[in-house]
């Protein structure tokens, strides 16, 4: 549920963004979840998840977050999976031609730099980071390599990390220790 919530909610920001343009209605703004060979027919822009990987700084983090049950007290979700997806942002066929179409693919790149940290509590997530790659003209090549029948169009790649898959039970967070004192007292009747 965390990944396609998170997806969504990117999808809302970058039509929210888009909407905010000069002489754009946001009924008219299409944002596609798909590759850029299927998606691109209709579509201002297309978003293409093209990678998930761990979030290997994270990887050994407690997950606590509240958890919807009446008391609502932070449960320990262990083990979540913290991931990174990546993701890649083309024009469409749909997209108006030129300039237009790279005003709308600024419009994204804008949102994406500034959409941080995006918060999804639907689905639990918080503190999502968005952050642009600066992907060489080889990296660039070799997503654009998925697609052979497709021409490279101006594009541009970010992620959203750390998107926690959490386990479908969590235990129950245990109070912390309040006092470290340890007391002893010496056996009466020596050893036997």
């Amino acid at each position: 549920m965390a990944i396609d919530a998170v997806t969504d909610a990117i999808i809302n920001l970058i039509k929210e963004s888009l909407a905010n343009q000069d002489g754009v209605s946001p009924d008219h703004i299409f944002v596609s979840l798909a590759s850029p060979d299927e998606g691109a027919s209709n579509a201002d822009l297309v978003l293409f998840l093209y990678l998930i990987t761990p979030e290997p700084e994270l990887r050994n983090a407690d997950r606590f977050r509240p958890y919807p049950t009446p008391d609502d007290l932070p449960r320990l979700f262990a083990p979540a999976v913290p991931l990174e997806l990546r993701f890649l942002v083309t024009t469409g066929a749909g997209a108006p031609a030129g300039s237009k179409a790279l005003a709308r693919l600024a419009g994204a790149i804008r949102v994406i730099e500034v959409g941080s940290p995006l918060s999804v509590p639907t689905a639990f997530q918080d503190a999502i980071w968005l952050s642009l790659l600066p992907l060489t003209s080889d990296e660039m090549a070799r997503i654009w390599g998925l697609f052979p029948n497709e021409n490279c169009r101006s594009s541009f790649a970010f992620r959203a990390s750390p998107v926690w898959i959490d386990q479908r039970d969590p235990a129950i967070a245990a109070t912390p220790v309040s006092d470290d004192r340890f007391h002893a007292a010496p056996l009466q009747g020596g050893l036997a």
